[in-house]
């Protein structure tokens, strides 16, 4: 433990504040900032989603909706949000209208509970509402930095913004389980909820104010797809060999990821018994994992290449059901605790999925219409978002919904990953052999 801290506070802390602080590193820093706040926002917002739906009185059904329903809206809205988007002069535009639209929503969100019965159905509805401007956020920003940042300058723009805010959310994660924690009553606890929604709006108005400083690139004559060019994008998608590539193996990955997405949470709170704490200790752990390893992740990037890093990325993940299976099946007292170093022993490789599959991504991605090619990309990514989890609590539920379903499910997951883990080494392995045949 004292070498761990010893290596946050002497080595990874120090270079971070020196590539922040240098004067050559404006764009580095203000992209890093924006990657504190929207991880502010995430962890306030996303990480107790379920917890407030539960209060709310949500139950097993109600809560895969809480999955299903943004995911669903967000894939409405992807392709027009990327068609209006490559019609801009510059991206940095939608990315920060997006924000605000959002800020909006999270601001009505807070306020649910006034709605009594109804307050369930309300805050499902809300909270489906908000996905669409985040959706379009999150396909204008890829394409924003990649105007914005030069390729080579990418990777380690990237992992220095993923690595503060790690750190940062470690720090908005241990606050929020505090209080959720130490209020003993659920209005109260209801209450922090709301203002975690409050406080995460006032957070996006501050993002957009730090992307305004961002110049991206601007395009004089860009009009918006009509029908026939948007065809031929298509058509132009379908014969992109290096794309197609990528996305099969991509959302084949994603879509064994987000199957446990709504059983892991069950497993971790109805068999494990984890309550606001607990989370928050499982929260903090992954990120400060991922503080740690985003350094030599990096690294490896520089050396081996992108393609090569996720490989570990994705086998860590299928260790993840082998712990949810191992912890589940214990009975002592310390079963909590197992199941917290196990999930932190797994997810030393998480890093590479927030580094290195935007990269991935942005390697094959057509320039022409990048915009729309993205939100191509992610309507399928948020597809499976929408539908694996509740795939995932059918199964459970089909199987018997006890601890053998779980086990079972679990076991499946398994499997699928460890294919999904095979399918990114081949890819890289074939690319691999064309550079060298290039070479």
């Amino acid at each position: 433990m004292k070498k761990i801290l010893d290596y946050i506070f002497r080595v990874r802390i120090p270079h971070a504040i020196s590539s922040l602080t240098s004067s050559g590193n404006r764009t580095m820093r203000l992209f890093t900032y924006e990657g504190i706040l929207i991880t502010l926002v995430n962890n306030l917002v996303g990480n107790h989603n379920n917890l407030f739906a539960m209060r709310l009185g949500a139950g097993d059904y109600e809560l895969g909706l809480v999955t299903m329903l943004p995911q669903l809206v967000g894939m409405i809205v992807l392709i027009p949000g990327g068609i209006i988007t490559d019609g801009m002069k510059n991206k940095r535009d939608m990315v920060t209208s997006a924000l605000l639209a959002a800020a909006c929503i999270y601001t009505l969100i807070g306020l649910v509970p006034v709605f009594g019965s109804k307050k369930l159905k309300v805050f499902l509805i809300l909270l489906s509402l908000s996905t669409a401007p985040m959706t379009i956020y999150n396909v204008a920003w890829q394409a924003f930095f990649s105007d914005a940042v030069h390729p080579n300058a990418r990777n380690d723009i990237l992992a220095l913004r993923t690595a503060v805010a790690f750190l940062a959310g470690v720090t908005i994660i241990l606050a929020c389980g505090s209080l959720l924690s130490h209020a003993v009553t659920n209005s109260r606890k209801i209450l922090f909820h709301q203002i975690f929604f409050w406080v995460a709006a006032l957070l996006l108005v501050l993002q957009v104010l730090v992307l305004r400083k961002i110049s991206g690139k601007i395009y004089e004559n860009n009009k918006r797809l009509n029908a026939s060019e948007i065809i031929r994008a298509f058509s132009d998608l379908l014969h992109n060999r290096r794309f197609l590539g990528f996305i099969g193996v991509a959302l084949f990955f994603y879509m064994t990821w987000h199957m446990d997405w709504t059983l892991y949470f069950i497993g971790e709170t109805q068999y494990i018994g984890m309550d606001e704490a607990w989370l928050s200790y499982l929260n903090i752990g992954n990120a400060i994992i991922q503080f740690l390893t985003m350094g030599i992740w990096s690294r490896i990037n520089s050396k081996r290449g992108v393609r090569f890093a996720i490989i570990f990325g994705s086998l860590g993940l299928s260790f993840c059901p082998v712990g949810m299976i191992i912890t589940t099946g214990l009975n002592i007292s310390n079963v909590k605790l197992v199941f917290l170093i196990l999930n932190i022993l797994f997810n030393v490789t998480l890093a590479t999925t927030n580094l290195n599959i935007v990269q991935c991504l942005l390697e094959v991605i057509p320039e022409s219409n990048k915009t729309f090619n993205i939100s191509v990309y992610t309507t399928l990514v948020t597809m499976s978002n929408g539908i694996m989890p509740m795939v995932g609590v059918a199964a459970y539920r089909k199987l018997g919904a006890d601890i053998r379903a779980l086990h079972t499910v679990f076991c499946i997951i398994f499997v699928l990953r460890i294919i999904a883990t095979g399918l990114w080494t081949l890819r890289w392995w074939i690319l691999r052999k064309e550079e060298q045949r290039v070479t």
